[in-house]
């Protein structure tokens, strides 16, 4: 084989990382010292067992790598025996390397495929007598899948030869040295040993029929290797480069966590001589294995479809005339589980809300509707509706640049009411009306003094809109720092210090974050808004998530700028929000233009001096005429929320999403892999809004994808989101199926060049993104179960039944 050469530089961290460089250096350091050895070994094994008098003649290697079990393969087998030798791996950057240096021979026979998906093999039935996967098996997240499509392309009698590491000491110390320096252990790391314990594989062989016939599915095997100093650096500058905190350190900072890992290694091992165990797997298919494995019962929807069409008076009432036998029947275990509930949350005010939900919100039960999508946006009383139309219909609101008093007067009631909510004078804050909370975070982007030396921090965790702020700041020379989340995805305290403390005085810097995660629900501490401004910071606040069910209590924590959509808080006026500024804040923002409303006089050519004069305060910033007729249903929604007590609907939004919460995640498979239903993401309750972000996996392990849970769900009138809810940080983080970024995939494959190829490829295929479900406004106990109900509905089946199921009844 040939050898790749390591590329000069003059410190190893001014390096330019990419899946290309990461290729060389685990071509050229890991290949021969890891890979060979073990590459060997598998020819070893599977040349004890071909039976001379019925040879194999083809054999598939997946996930081939750089090619050093391709080799092995080749020289000791297939050429020897003249076998057909096919080479698959899912990276063109991969192959491509294999192809470099392995040689024209093996070029020229070997027959090299990239972009190879184990878990979807572009080879026919039948077609194979040997797979071979060396160090693949842990990344692709549907073990069965992949065990199900090696089954397929192999011929009866056809064996399967894998490795995964059992115990790797060099990736192991890495996997550790990351957690405890950058507060996040490496996910390219911990990719590589997830199957330390291989029941995930070995269980998924057996319920593929791949184990009969196989004496020892998993045997370990042990070896050691040395790595030098400099490999070593190289090997944990690769393994941490994908760290957001180590990725964004300049060269001086990220060289000096490198010696001092080093350092740590040469405690831990001063040998140098690492130690390596691998299990050696084993399958085989038989002629009764080849045959279909009995197949999981499609999704039963009957007791979830006959209950969402109960009207709503037999379901809330506890006792009375009687009903009829299956209406019993479907109101029992409900009935149980309601009374459960309010044992566990004493406080919960189950009448008031069944009244508010009669009054307010009698639409939803009236469509059979089941509404959590309040983070989305909540649903507007009826009365908010219809006093606003009585409003609107008794009254002339004109123009407020024409003097028009009565939309004045809704103005300035508007402003009274959110000063109220907010708890902020009006001598302290400024407020301005935008279109909903992106507007004001976009007024704050492009109207900031960013310059050289700025910094913006912005938590890995925000919406879209927020993390938008990084191309005005960079267009203007300031610097863009992301501070990553923990394994709960909260803010990882250490970073944000550290970020904090480094900040160079005298410069004009940002910290944008929100006070609750749109995507988890996560409530992230406020003591971040005071401990920035201190060190010489403005603080964004985007409440938009936060606000509608807690206090921003401005008396006690007090953003430069807050963020807020009012559709979000009450539901009416939608494309409505504001920005909430201390004054002393707003005055450094210089508009980037002006527009009607903004100025009162501009001059141009025919002018003898060039003169712009801004209005006062916050109306410099107006474009145009605002949306005065929505003022009137503003303060009528926060006199609403005042009526009902935001700290009671907060409370008892919450109380429904734990229960659910917990409910959910007690659900478990009784067939096939005997695994959880569901997977909820975040921190633990007392840390989260009224929201569950979760992914729901079936009998075989494997993630529904959330595009089909959602489709499912509506067709039920239940109303979730899902994907990554303009949050692509947090959800990326907690769901995306390949080890490291989201950047290597798109590497690897290189198709995704737009936004429906990143749909189709990624999201819609349940690669990234969740299911949301969020409470608020007018959601009862039968909201919770009737989610709860559908959940249940999912077990004991699998992804492809559930197509069926969807499939049929659009046909039908």
């Amino acid at each position: 084989m040939q050898t790749t050469a390591k590329p000069a530089c003059k410190t190893l961290s001014e390096q330019k990382w990419s899946l290309s460089t990461f290729t060389e250096f685990y071509e050229r350091v890991l290949g021969p010292r890891l890979f060979k050895p073990y590459g060997e070994l598998l020819v070893h094994e599977i040349c004890q067992d071909i039976d001379p008098d019925a040879p194999p003649s083809s054999i598939l290697e997946v996930a081939c790598g750089t090619g050093r079990i391709t080799a092995a393969l080749y020289n000791d087998l297939a050429k020897p025996l003249g076998l057909q030798l096919v080479a698959t791996d899912l990276s063109k950057i991969a192959i491509e390397m294999a192809k470099k240096v392995l040689g024209e021979e093996l070029q020229r026979d070997v027959a090299f495929h990239c972009d190879v998906d184990m878990a979807a093999l572009p080879f026919a039935d039948n077609s194979f007598d040997i797979v071979v996967c060396g160090f693949g098996l842990m990344f692709p997240p549907d073990k069965v899948r992949v065990a199900r499509e090696f089954k397929r392309v192999l011929r009866p009698g056809g064996k399967i030869y894998g490795t995964v590491f059992q115990y790797n000491e060099l990736f192991d110390l890495a996997l550790k040295q990351s957690q405890k320096h950058f507060g996040t252990p490496s996910a390219i790391m911990g990719a590589a040993l997830s199957l330390t314990d291989p029941s995930a594989i070995t269980s998924a062989f057996s319920l593929e029929g791949l184990s009969p016939g196989v004496g020892e599915v998993a045997s370990s095997r042990a070896l050691s290797f040395f790595l030098d100093d400099l490999d070593t650096r190289e090997f944990l500058f690769n393994a941490c480069i994908l760290l957001e905190e180590f990725n964004q350190c300049d060269a001086p900072t990220r060289e000096a966590s490198l010696d001092t890992m080093l350092q740590e290694f040469h405690a831990q091992v001063p040998s140098r001589n690492y130690q390596v165990k691998a299990w050696l797997l084993r399958g085989e298919v038989d002629k009764a294995g080849k045959e279909s494995v009995a197949p999981s019962p499609p999704p039963d929807f009957s007791e979830l479809s006959e209950f969402c069409k109960m009207a709503a008076t037999p379901i809330g009432s506890t006792a009375g005339s009687p009903l009829h036998p299956q209406a019993e029947r479907l109101l029992r275990p409900y009935r149980t589980m309601r009374r459960a509930f309010l044992a566990e949350h004493p406080a919960y005010p189950d009448a008031e809300v069944e009244a508010l939900r009669k009054r307010e919100f009698s639409r939803l039960d009236a469509l059979q509707a089941t509404y959590l999508d309040h983070v989305g946006g909540t649903i507007a009383p009826d009365s908010l509706l219809e006093q606003d139309y009585r409003a609107l219909k008794n009254s002339i609101l004109g123009n407020p640049h024409s003097g028009s008093k009565p939309s004045d007067a809704a103005h300035e009631k508007a402003r009274a009411e959110i000063y109220r909510f907010f708890r902020c004078a009006p001598e302290e804050y400024e407020i301005i009306f935008t279109p909903k909370a992106s507007g004001a975070i976009r007024l704050v982007a492009e109207s900031f003094p960013f310059e050289s030396g700025s910094q913006v921090l912005l938590t890995k965790d925000n919406h879209t809109s927020v993390h938008g702020l990084r191309e005005y700041a960079r267009a203007k020379g300031a610097s863009v720092k992301y501070i990553p989340l923990d394994i709960d995805l909260r803010i990882l305290e250490s970073s944000m210090r550290r970020s904090l403390d480094r900040l160079a005085p005298g410069r004009w810097h940002l910290l944008a974050y929100p006070a609750q995660s749109n995507a988890t629900g996560t409530r992230h501490d406020l003591k971040w808004i005071g401990l920035a401004q201190e060190r010489g910071a403005m603080v964004l606040c985007d409440a938009a998530a936060f606000v509608p069910q807690a206090r921003l209590d401005c008396s006690v924590h007090q953003p430069d700028f807050i963020a807020i959509s009012f559709y979000k808080i009450f539901g009416h006026p939608t494309g409505a929000g504001c920005l909430i500024a201390r004054r002393s804040a707003l005055r450094e923002l210089t508009p980037p233009s002006f527009a009607g409303g903004s100025v009162c006089y501009y001059s141009g050519p025919w002018s003898p001096t060039d003169r712009l004069l801004h209005r006062e305060d916050g109306k410099r910033f107006e474009i145009g005429t605002p949306n005065y007729a929505s003022f009137g249903a503003i303060a009528q929604g926060f006199q609403f929320i005042s009526r009902l007590g935001l700290e009671h609907i907060g409370a008892r939004s919450g109380a429904l999403a734990r229960w659910l919460e917990v409910r959910l995640q007690e659900l478990r498979h009784d067939i096939k892999s005997q695994t959880p239903l569901c997977r909820v993401y975040g921190p633990p309750a007392e840390h989260k809004g009224a929201t569950v972000m979760l992914n729901f996996f079936d009998c075989y392990n494997a993630v529904f994808p959330h595009a089909l849970v959602k489709r499912a769900a509506e067709s039920f009138g239940i109303v979730v989101r899902n994907g990554c809810f303009c949050n692509l940080g947090a959800v990326q983080q907690a769901t995306y199926t390949t080890a490291g970024a989201e950047h290597c995939e798109l590497d690897k494959t290189e198709k995704i060049l737009d936004c429906k190829a990143f749909d189709d490829n990624i999201l819609n295929k349940g690669n990234c993104g969740a299911i949301r479900v969020s409470f608020g406004l007018g959601s009862n106990f039968r909201d919770a179960y009737c989610f709860y109900l559908f959940a249940k509905c999912l077990l004991n089946t699998d992804c492809s039944r559930l197509e069926d199921a969807l499939a049929g009844s659009s046909a039908n």
